[in-house]
């Protein structure tokens, strides 16, 4: 079995949670609607999660003067087709441009465009409703994710579930090769002298492989993104020289074939990036790759001048629209959704938002001891607990999933890699295109 740098079995479960398609049609409830003095909160879906269903009920019933209307794109099983999306995307620009649309609003969509939503002032700062209200109570919550979701100084799309990316190794390999690291710190510059004694070893050919430059440069990219991309200032800028660092960065790992565009077997490399969606997934993501016993997930290496901290990918995000009439009522139910009560739900899949929650599946993995994976038994051992607490508390950049800034680094980039151009040259290139983009 084949398998690829970003591990394409998890690349479509990603996509499945992201997307979905239709047309726009109210879930049909019993009984007219703002009736008897109740005020409608209406969230805009792609398609209505299982969660968001269950949510809206117990909420009604805790409050019966607040009906939740759940307006979604489609209906039963959903489609990841390009058309469908463009529809979902394109009717909340004009709704949100026109001052209308939903209340809250899904922003788990590839291409919706977030920052402009928040320059034009079209979404509410929750990072202001969080500090007015005395019933929020911050401890409670990752707050750096929170913080890390942060636009221009204020919070404007809430994750109520989030992934962490990884790093996952052959273990079993990497030990009996006798080659030492220390992962809570190293650098890629590291990582390519570790590569090239790993290799030395005779355990396997590559570090990484099945990857090409443009993504592996595109994944750095999107690691440090917030030190390469400014955005809180207008207009925004874009770092030519860090970028310009990555591209020969990448461009080393190949030439001293740490990392190969080839196509090698599942296994037969000693490193593989990988989205964790939850506690579970730690375990259960290498045994995938990776024989019985031998995989083992590790730090991601930094860039040069990158500060310790993960990046992350923010699940369930939704934001409240500033033209909404019932913010309060909006806002209470969000806050609903954040709760234990909300987030303890068996439907969920990835990490919480919530505190307790994550240590709750945290500590009764611990006293489980053990965990299936695949048809194989992993123990879980303290020292694993503790690397995903590390791992939480390190995330502090969400993932950059822009289709188009990815489409003008990989276009731009082949110039240097094909040694065409400098990669200054490139850089500024790419510079100018990404910030028009930007600053349209």
């Amino acid at each position: 079995m084949k398998k690829g740098y970003v591990f394409s079995l998890v690349v479509a479960l990603t996509m499945t949670l992201a997307a979905c398609s239709g047309g726009a049609s109210l879930k049909k409830k019993e009984g007219q609607q703002g009736q008897d003095g109740k005020k409608t909160v209406v969230l805009s879906v792609l398609q209505a999660d299982p969660v968001y269903s269950l949510a809206e009920k117990q909420y009604e019933d805790k409050h019966p003067n607040v009906d939740i209307l759940i307006k979604e794109y489609v209906k039963g099983e959903g489609s990841n087709q390009e058309g469908d999306i463009e529809k979902y995307v394109n009717t909340t620009n004009t709704e949100l441009l026109t001052g209308k649309g939903a209340d809250l609003i899904s922003l788990n969509v590839k291409d919706l465009p977030v920052r402009k939503y928040v320059d034009k002032k079209l979404l509410v700062n929750l990072s202001s409703l969080m500090k007015e209200d005395a019933t929020f109570d911050s401890s409670q919550y990752e707050m750096n994710i929170l913080d890390g979701a942060k636009m221009n100084g204020g919070l404007y799309t809430l994750p109520l579930r989030f992934t962490l990316n990884g790093f996952m190794g052959d273990a079993k390999a990497i030990e009996e090769s006798g080659v030492k690291f220390d992962d809570s710190k190293w650098t890629w510059s590291e990582f390519i002298t570790v590569g090239k004694s790993l290799a030395a070893s005779g355990g396997h050919n590559y570090s990484i492989g099945n990857t090409s430059r443009e993504q592996m440069l595109y994944d750095l990219f999107t690691d440090n993104y917030k030190r390469i991309v400014n955005e809180e200032k207008r207009p925004a800028s874009f770092d030519t020289k860090e970028f310009a660092l990555l591209m020969e960065q990448v461009k080393t790992l190949f030439e001293e074939k740490v990392v190969t565009d080839a196509e090698v077997d599942a296994g037969d490399y000693f490193f593989s990036t990988v989205w964790i969606f939850s506690p579970a997934d730690y375990f259960v993501m290498p045994s995938l790759i990776f024989e019985k016993g031998k995989g083992k997930i590790y730090n991601k290496p930094l860039a040069a001048g990158q500060q310790a901290g993960d990046s992350f990918t923010m699940q369930m995000t939704l934001g409240l629209n500033a033209n909404s009439t019932v913010q309060a009522e909006a806002w209470d139910f969000m806050k609903f959704l954040m709760s234990e009560e909300i987030q303890t739900m068996p439907d969920h899949q990835s990490f919480s938002i919530h505190k307790k929650v994550n240590e709750k599946t945290l500590q009764d993995l611990q006293n489980k001891g053990s965990i299936d994976a695949m048809g194989s038994t992993v123990p879980v051992m303290k020292a694993d607990i503790d690397m995903i607490k590390q791992m939480m508390q390190n995330a502090s950049t969400p993932e950059k999933h822009d289709s188009k800034i990815r489409t003008i680094i990989t276009e731009e980039v082949k110039a240097y890699y094909s040694g065409q151009k400098s990669a200054q040259a490139v850089a500024e290139l790419v510079a100018n295109r990404v910030t028009t983009y930007l600053n349209e």
